[in-house]
């Protein structure tokens, strides 16, 4: 038995973008027919068939990834102070963000923790904060320095007081598939531990999603719909919200397609451009001036809002929108994958960072979001720059000290 815990098998090829789109749409279609909420509706032939007929052009694009996999991983030596410098901004930027809010949202609950954050520093607190926590766990791997993880878990803990669920998820997702790149191949006993651990994670996501929004037993259960079949069956209904998490996107997805006005399209391709393509901190900038009105999407419930990468475009355009959506994916990731080739020193982390952006694509639309692209084109680039820089100088004063000598 002990041996056969000990077997090693390989998990690396998890952390491909192109595969995390046909998993992340897959296990949400898995979960959303275990049939716990009464408030979905039925999933239509003609969803089904759109993801399925996507799933499988993935799927073959992943294929060919994994073929030529090895231009885009190369693991890289961390030599630099950089990792130390950042840290400490980040640590003095949260202090700024504490002080110019004057209050912490885990302490102080009068205020609503959605509008916590000084403009321009929160976004730059946040990017650097996903980032380089995979950097840190990176590097911890690399060196086993302890100070890194000293590091990451401080991040994390600073995200928790700023309630900030969506970051943790980015560098929790971010960061394991960063460990499946690095170790290549993982003991079924750790596999096995992660399985076992499935269920607390569960229950500490919807435990913690509910006391951050003040949300009762009885509202969870009535207000957002669970079925009987859920009531009877004695599980905590923490573990409900984390599969009204994963599965409400395309519940919404479903009521658009069953809702939608077919007369909705009409005059409606400055929207879709504004709403689905541009980063959305140009559009909110541009809402008045250009006279563009929010889309303004059927739900399943006013307090389940998540639609998937999908449903805004459908809304406006129908499939339309969403086949125009599917391409303008494919082009991201591509896009993506020539930076992670080009620009090099932090491959591991970047790929890491758009495998976890498209896995999280069930949820919402990640790409028109100027965070993310600041993330996978502008700090890989940028760090990539100063890395190569940082390790020039230091070659250069090395030989320096070898002519006095």
């Amino acid at each position: 038995m002990t041996d056969l815990l000990n077997k090693k098998v390989s998990l690396d090829f998890i952390v491909n973008p192109f595969f995390l789109y046909t998993l992340s749409f897959s296990v949400s279609v898995f979960v959303y027919l275990l049939g716990w909420s009464r408030i979905y509706p039925p999933l239509s032939a003609g969803l089904v068939i759109f993801l399925a007929v996507t799933i499988l052009l993935f799927l073959s694009a992943a294929i060919v990834l994994m073929k030529n996999r090895s231009e885009f991983i190369i693991i890289q030596d961390f030599k630099t102070s950089l990792n130390d410098i950042i840290f400490l901004a980040i640590i003095l930027l949260s202090v700024l963000n504490v002080l110019y809010m004057g209050y912490l949202p885990v302490t102080d609950r009068s205020h609503n923790y959605l509008e916590f954050g000084m403009p321009v520093v929160d976004p730059i607190v946040n990017t650097l904060s996903i980032f380089f926590s995979v950097v840190y766990f990176h590097s911890f791997l690399d060196t086993r320095k302890k100070r890194f993880l000293v590091y990451f878990f401080s991040i994390l803990i600073i995200q928790i007081l700023f309630y900030r669920r969506s970051t943790i998820t980015w560098i929790v997702i971010s960061s394991f598939f960063l460990f499946l790149l690095y170790m290549r191949n993982v003991s079924l006993k750790i596999l096995a531990i992660c399985v076992i651990c499935l269920p607390f994670f569960s229950y500490s996501f919807g435990l913690y999603g509910n006391t951050r929004s003040r949300l009762a037993k009885s509202f969870v259960l009535n207000d957002l719909g669970a079925s009987d079949s859920f009531k009877n069956s004695g599980i905590s209904y923490n573990h409900y919200m984390t599969y009204l998490y994963i599965s409400s996107p395309l519940a919404n997805l479903q009521e658009n397609i069953n809702k939608r006005d077919v007369n909705i399209k009409d005059g409606k391709l400055k929207d879709f451009l504004f709403y689905c393509l541009i980063p959305e901190s140009f559009t909110l900038r541009l809402e008045k001036p250009l006279h563009l009105t929010p889309p303004s999407c059927y739900l399943i419930c006013p307090n389940l809002i998540a639609g998937s990468f999908y449903m805004i475009s459908f809304y406006l355009m129908g499939w339309s929108g969403m086949i125009i959506m599917f391409i303008f994916l494919f082009a991201f990731l591509l896009l993506g994958l020539f930076v992670i080739r080009k620009w090099n020193t932090y491959n591991l982390e970047a790929l890491s960072l758009l495998s976890a952006a498209v896995s999280l694509l069930i949820f919402s639309n990640f790409l028109n979001r100027l965070d993310v692209i600041i993330m996978l084109f502008v700090y890989p680039v940028i760090f990539h720059f100063i890395s190569k820089q940082n390790s020039r100088l230091q070659a250069l004063s090395f030989r320096k000290k070898n002519r006095v000598l």
